[in-house]
């Protein structure tokens, strides 16, 4: 298997985005990362960096600027948006998402024909903020530069609701349209499931236990579906309404675990758990998002769980993918949040993410993708500031050749004084 990475740039106004040719305090982040047949790129927002513009105030302006942003990193990256196979979603205001879906599957139409009938796998999240008060959308990509590249082959499985496939024009512009799975060689990745009854088209319970049971039991069709288990996850990402249930959610997933995938509950996958500011639907109370292997076996995709100390969350790898679980600023060996102070917090997550990444058998310097989230959207110039000034002293080569990166700011974080998370993405 190949899986040279290659870095590809972000300009914006001309500069690149990497200190020191932009403030510490700026933001810093490659516009895409290409680790052997995927590509990663960084949330695209609705701002035109290229020019001095004002953000438009228009959903549907911003979208389709950061469309045309995606489309761009593709291309440059050597590939197209014909081969994207998964988007997420960030919309600021909830009743935009019949806009969102639209403007989609309207620029689709024009542009990635493909995507019509095939759209990726897909989660919608409404933060709290994303990284200005202007921004309305920002989209956050994975894609591949070729599909049928030799141990890289991209395979579709469409999803259904109340018997139609979810794409244009089986259900209308306005609805949901996403696969069920997209899977890149081994690599299986699965769309945000939610407790709707895709028969009924309705949330037929307000219990969060029963809402968990319904999401996971999706995620094990989803994966059995594909020819792997669910005891081949690897990495989750845990939606939630109100964070007090995520005790009771951890709950019920090693019940399910147990019953589904004894493997699990004994290795459970990385995961990363992010309060939102409210999902797709205001009946949904929790939704989660998977990345698994079919064969974890399979010669150059070896799937390889890393369980974690006092010091380093849990992680998981599929070949030289290594997926991090969610690092904030607990202090690893009280299990306390000792801190309030925002650049202590950060540099306890970034120490936890160095350890961590070391305990798998790699480097800081391998970061590939960072997905920074906020309590306060007041400090992002000094969670920009820190975190380059944590590369000066532990990763030089991340300053010039920064990750790509998305950010959003969260209604609270799993520790209720917890005003950092950092969640992350690199190579072995």
């Amino acid at each position: 298997m190949n899986w040279e990475v290659k870095y590809f740039p972000e300009y914006w106004y001309g500069k690149k985005l990497a200190y020191p040719h932009v403030p510490k305090e700026s933001g810093k982040f490659a516009k895409s990362m290409v680790v052997g047949n995927l590509v990663f790129v960084s949330g695209c927002t609705g701002k035109n960096t290229t020019t001095d513009i004002p953000i438009a105030e228009k959903f549907e302006d911003q979208m389709i600027m950061a469309l045309d942003k995606v489309r761009m990193a593709m291309e440059e990256a050597g590939s197209s948006m014909d081969n994207i196979v998964k988007t997420v979603m960030l919309v600021k205001h909830l009743g935009d998402y019949p806009k969102m879906r639209k403007t989609e599957v309207e620029y689709y139409l024009r542009h990635v024909p493909y995507l019509v009938e095939n759209p990726p796998a897909s989660t919608f999240i409404a933060p709290a903020s994303l990284a200005k008060p202007g921004y309305l959308i920002e989209i956050d990509v994975i894609g591949v530069i070729n599909r049928t590249a030799p141990g890289w082959n991209v395979k579709y499985y469409p999803e259904y609701w109340g018997g139609k496939k979810l794409a244009y024009p089986q259900v209308p512009k306005e609805h949901p349209k996403f696969a069920r799975t997209e899977v890149v060689g081994n690599l299986v990745i699965i769309s945000g499931c939610e407790a709707l009854n895709h028969d009924t088209l309705k949330v037929e319970t307000d219990d969060l236990k029963e809402q968990t049971r319904i999401v996971l039991e999706k995620l094990r069709v989803g994966m059995e579906e594909t020819g792997g288990s669910m005891d081949n996850l690897i990495k989750t990402y845990v939606l939630l309404k109100e964070i007090k249930d995520y005790p009771l959610y951890r709950e019920v997933e090693q019940e399910f675990f147990k019953k589904h995938a004894p493997g699990l509950a004994k290795n459970p996958p990385a995961s990363t758990v992010m309060n939102v500011a409210s999902l797709a639907r205001p009946e949904f109370l929790v939704e989660v998002e998977a990345f698994g292997v079919i064969d974890k076996k399979a010669p150059g995709w070896e799937a390889r769980y890393y369980p974690g100390s006092k010091e380093a969350s849990r992680s998981a790898s599929a070949g030289n993918l290594l997926f991090l679980s969610g690092c904030d600023g607990t202090n690893p060996k009280t299990g306390k949040m000792e801190t309030r102070v925002i650049e202590q917090q950060i540099n306890i997550a970034f120490d936890k993410v160095k350890v961590g990444l070391e305990g798998a058998g790699s480097s800081m310097e391998k970061v590939v993708k960072t997905f920074m989230l906020l309590k306060r959207l007041e400090d992002y110039p000094k969670m920009r500031k820190a975190e380059v000034e944590y590369y000066q002293e532990h990763a030089p080569h991340l300053v010039a050749n920064p990750p790509v990166s998305t950010f959003m700011q969260l209604s609270s974080m799993t520790n209720p004084e917890g005003l950092f998370e950092i969640d992350i993405t690199a190579v072995l």
